[in-house]
């Protein structure tokens, strides 16, 4: 996303959308309407409003609207405004995807200057050889798109069969290169044209060509996407994921939303036989558009998992509401923002879900964000009062901070059972707050301690999340970093770094809980410094070695940055390896990210949504299928009782006996991972080269409730454990092959 073509939303715009918002509250209509009168179609009506009342100018992402306003500016104007007009316009045109108008528009400004290049007419010739890269990708990656596509190296049937796009690009980025050498995007953009050709590297003039081992990896690609079978090759910009078993039939579901305006939620239900059905309509869903992000958990303690949609980040003051969509456990969902106390109008992507106070009922706190400190969005913590509604105590406790935030979540870095929060600022210093909160509201209080404990890098943070990386119990903090060099929209830095000329930067943070109180940052150490771009970001485990792993989704706004997707294997909590060439590299834009073992087959599969953050730069939602391996695991299914239900916040440790007669302790804590994408609630626990289960010992969350053991649950089983029940269930769940008309998913 970008911050750069934001501004206010004009009060005429808002007060008509607040006007609107009246409207639907009036139920005393005229009789021949339909008074709206549920939250439901409130909020519905309200989403609408909103998209119908837009000014595409406010709007980063609605750009052939944005196009049209220059278009008629061209018209009505001469001289320099007209050509700047029509630069203007070209531009839009081709992040609305409108690459063969852009093309047009582009070739006439440079025709203008005389088809001179020089620093001044540089970025015509760079943004006409965009223009035709688009094109390529559209016609190839879009429109025609397989499981291969626009996955660097490019290879296979990624390779591009309309060829006119790269073909043009090439020509282009030669001639810049040859009057611009140190120009390391352009470098990049020129070998991946080529890659796309099918011509790489041999094509490539030997001065411009990259390295072979940028792209190299020592294994075959390991995952393989198979959305496209499954029909859950979702198009759209970015946008987030829910993976979770929402009608409790034991097999996971998908829910997806869409950054855009119009953006429908779609909500796919698994069939249990690995085909997927869209039951969006079905689930009362229609009209519950856009957001950037979602995350799950059963806030009303039914048992049936509820949705939050995050929506209005990046636009600064903030119009837009999110919304709270209950479970009904019917196979419908119902908005209930308004009747739950949850309505208010600020930009955001960032939540999480946790029971701060101990009460067994899951509170939730929103980091807004503020890009103007004359109009603050405050960050808001709703404490849940157990009926379905929700009040809003961020200021009673003095969180109500004000910054932009890109990151909220819960994790109890000093095992006291009571679960504390780091918010992840990309403007200022990060925040780890300590909760010393019981049931007693007059005692609630956090303390906010990243400076004592310098946890407040990186200074322009994005993604965040905790997890164990080393396994020793004690839950440690990722904080990536999104450079906001306004003037180097490019990814020069990262190619910099393939090369070998490290540029400076605080790319991104790792660090490690000590246990006592304070952290150490050991990403250097551990093989983590590196440029990322992280914008969508989760951890699972890619190969059931009990080694918590990295996947970040990646990208920046601008169209020339087509940065691959990034995916770090830990390697026993020592380092982490650089898995993105091996079938990771994605390079459309990824957002949200979520694990879970959708096939049931005792490996975790990864759902990517993929998309930028404007009209033109859609992409497919990616599934991609974990091809197995032969470590143990345990998938556990946790149920609270005196605890929250989804018992979130539990810390789990699994005891393994290991072949040569040691044992080992494997961590995992109930939540739905990173920041940015929800996975599933299910702890689905590699085991690696275990023997046995020696013991599943659970700390249930709440503060002063003991540890509770429990034996003879067998290796590669799910189970589930019910608080306050002295045995585990063990359930006779079976593999679902992911299949589509009767075939395995896989072959395609």
């Amino acid at each position: 996303m970008s911050m750069i073509l934001h501004h206010c939303v004009p009060a005429a715009v808002l007060a008509g959308i607040l006007m609107a918002f009246l409207a639907v509250l009036n139920v005393g209509c005229s009789p021949s309407s339909s008074p709206v009168t549920t939250g439901h179609q409130r909020m519905i009506a309200l989403l609408d409003s909103i998209h119908r009342n837009a000014d595409p100018l406010q709007y980063l992402h609605m750009n052939s609207g944005r196009a049209a306003i220059y278009l008629e500016r061209m018209r009505n104007t001469t001289g320099q405004e007209h050509v700047a007009n029509k630069f203007s316009h070209a531009v839009e045109l081709l992040k609305a995807g409108q690459n063969e108008a852009a093309i047009v528009q582009f070739q006439e400004l440079i025709d203008l200057t005389g088809n001179v290049l020089n620093d001044q007419t540089k970025i015509l010739h760079e943004l006409l050889a965009l223009s035709y890269m688009r094109l390529g990708e559209q016609e190839n990656c879009i429109n025609t798109h397989n499981p291969e596509s626009c996955i660097l190296p490019i290879q296979g049937s990624g390779v591009y069969a309309l060829r006119a796009g790269p073909q043009n690009a090439v020509k282009i980025y030669e001639r810049l290169l040859e009057a611009f050498p140190d120009d390391y995007q352009t470098l990049w953009l020129l070998n991946l044209a080529h890659m796309a050709l099918g011509q790489w590297p041999d094509a490539v003039p030997p001065k411009f060509r990259l390295p072979e081992r940028i792209f190299e990896g020592r294994e075959k690609r390991l995952f393989r996407d198979v959305a496209i079978p499954l029909g859950l090759d979702v198009r759209g910009i970015s946008g987030g994921v829910c993976l979770e078993d929402f009608d409790n039939d034991g097999d996971m579901d998908i829910f997806t939303t869409i950054y855009s305006l119009d953006g429908q939620a779609r909500y796919f239900v698994n069939n249990g036989d690995g085909t997927f059905t869209d039951r969006t309509a079905e689930a009362n869903l229609m009209g519950i558009v856009s957001g950037l992000n979602a995350i799950h958990a059963d806030y009303n303690n039914d048992g049936y998992r509820d949705i939050l949609i995050l929506r209005g980040a990046w636009l600064f003051c903030g119009n837009h509401p999110n919304s709270l969509l209950r479970n009904n456990g019917d196979g419908t969902f119902t908005d209930v923002t308004i009747e739950a106390g949850l309505l208010s109008f600020h930009p955001t992507q960032a939540a999480d879900w946790a029971d701060f106070d101990g009460d067994g009922w899951l509170d939730l706190f929103i980091a807004n964000e503020t890009y103007d400190p004359n109009q603050p969005n405050r960050c808001e913590l709703y404490h849940n009062n157990g009926d379905g509604t929700f009040t809003n105590v961020a200021a009673q406790l003095g969180v109500d901070y004000v910054g932009f935030f890109k990151a909220a979540v819960w994790g109890d870095v000093n095992n006291d059972q009571r679960p504390d929060l780091y918010l992840s600022n990309l403007m200022g210093q990060n925040l780890l707050l300590i909760n010393y909160c019981d049931r007693k509201p007059e005692t609630w209080r956090f303390e906010n301690v990243a400076n004592r404990t310098q946890t407040f890098y990186p200074m322009t943070s994005f993604p965040a999340f905790f997890f164990d990386y080393n396994n020793d119990g004690w839950e440690d903090i990722l904080s990536t970093n999104f450079p906001t060099n306004y003037e180097d929209p490019t990814v020069a830095p990262l190619v910099m770094e393939y090369l070998g000329k490290q540029p400076e930067g605080d790319w991104l943070r790792l660090y490690r809980n000590n246990g006592d109180g304070t952290f150490t940052d050991v990403h250097q150490q551990l093989g983590l410094h590196t440029i990322t771009y992280g914008m969508g970001n989760n951890f699972g485990d890619f190969d059931n070695d009990g080694w918590p792993d990295i996947y970040l989704g990646t990208g920046k706004p601008d169209l020339r940055s087509l940065i691959p997707n990034r995916a770090f294997r830990n390697v026993e909590g020592k380092r982490f390896e650089d898995l993105s060439m091996r079938g990771f590299g994605h390079i459309q834009k990824g957002h949200g990210v979520a694990f879970a073992d959708i096939d049931r087959d005792g490996d975790q599969d990864l759902y990517i949504v993929v998309g930028g953050a404007v009209e033109g730069d859609l992409g497919y939602n990616v599934l991609y299928e974990n091809p197995g391996n032969s470590n143990a695991w345990v998938t556990l299914l946790l149920e609270g009782t005196n605890s929250n239900r989804d018992a979130i916040g539990a810390r789990i440790r699994v005891t393994v006996r290991r072949p040569n007669g040691s044992t080992r302790d494997i961590y995992a804590t109930v939540g739905t991972g990173g920041s940015f994408g929800s996975s599933s609630l299910q702890q689905e626990m590699g085991l690696g080269d275990a023997e046995k289960i020696e013991q599943v010992e659970i700390q249930w969350p709440l503060p002063g409730a003991p540890k509770v053991v429990y034996k003879d649950v067998p290796l590669r089983s799910f189970v589930r454990i019910k608080e306050g029940q002295p045995g585990a269930e063990v359930l006779s769940w079976k593999p679902i092959p992911f299949r589509k008309n009767g075939h395995n998913a896989a072959s395609y």
